[in-house]
C-alpha cells in the first residue's frame, strides 16, 4: 500500500502515476460532438502550461493554489491505493485534483474541467482526433492494465503532460488480440483528463 502522501521518487516514475494511483475516480467528461473542433478562446488564467492549470502552479501549496482560485474549496479524497488525492472545486464543479509531496508542495495537477486548455486550444471533453487535428496527429494510445486508464499520444504534445482519454461505451483506443497499445482512436474518444506533473 502506497502512503497517503507520495514522495518526490515515486512521483519522478511516470509508470508509478499513470499504474500506481488505484482505482481510477474520473469525474464523467463533458459531452463533445464527435465532429467538433470549434477552437472557444481560453482567457490567460486557464492556460495549461507544463508546470501550471492557470494560476495553479506545481511546486504551490494547497493554501497558495486555494487562494490562487477565487471562491475554490478542496476536499480529500483516498483513491483505490490509499493515495490522498485533494479536489479543488468551484461551486460545487471540480476543477481539478493534486497530489501532493512529501513536502506538502503540489507535484502532480489533474484538470477535469473544460475551462483550461492548452496553448493549442485542446481541453478535457474534447474528440481525440480533434486533439490529434491540434497536436501534429495521435501516436498512440496505451491501456494501464492494474489500473484501467488509458493515455494518448500525440505528436507536438506539450512537455510534462499526459492526456487521459475514454471512450463512449467502451475503450477510446481500438486494440487489436488483446494488446495495451494502438494508434487508432475510437471515433467517440475524448480527452477525460489532462495531467500536468513534474519532471
Amino acid at each position: 500500500m502506497f502512503p497517503k502522501v507520495l514522495s518526490i521518487s515515486l512521483l519522478l516514475s511516470v509508470s508509478v502515476l499513470l499504474n500506481g494511483c488505484g482505482e481510477d475516480k474520473t469525474p464523467a467528461a463533458p459531452a463533445a460532438s464527435p465532429t467538433s473542433t470549434t477552437q472557444t478562446p481560453i482567457a490567460p488564467n486557464r492556460t495549461l502550461t507544463s508546470t501550471s492549470a492557470g494560476t495553479v502552479q506545481l511546486g504551490m501549496s494547497l493554501s497558495e493554489a486555494i487562494a490562487a482560485l477565487p471562491n475554490a474549496t478542496s476536499n480529500t479524497a483516498a483513491d483505490g491505493e490509499g493515495i490522498e488525492w485533494i479536489e479543488i472545486a468551484v461551486e460545487g464543479k471540480t476543477l481539478m485534483s493534486v497530489l501532493l509531496n512529501e513536502d506538502h508542495t503540489i507535484s502532480l495537477i489533474r484538470v477535469f474541467s473544460p475551462q483550461f486548455a492548452t496553448p493549442e486550444g485542446v481541453a478535457v471533453g474534447e474528440t481525440v482526433q480533434s486533439a490529434a487535428d491540434k497536436l501534429g496527429g495521435l501516436t498512440g494510445i496505451d491501456f494501464t492494465e492494474i489500473e484501467s486508464r488509458e493515455f494518448a499520444k500525440f505528436k507536438d504534445m506539450p512537455d510534462n503532460t499526459e492526456f487521459q482519454v475514454m471512450g463512449k461505451d467502451g475503450m477510446a483506443g481500438v486494440y487489436a488480440n488483446g494488446e495495451t497499445a494502438t494508434v487508432t482512436a475510437s471515433p467517440a474518444a475524448t480527452i477525460s483528463s489532462i495531467w500536468i506533473m513534474e519532471d
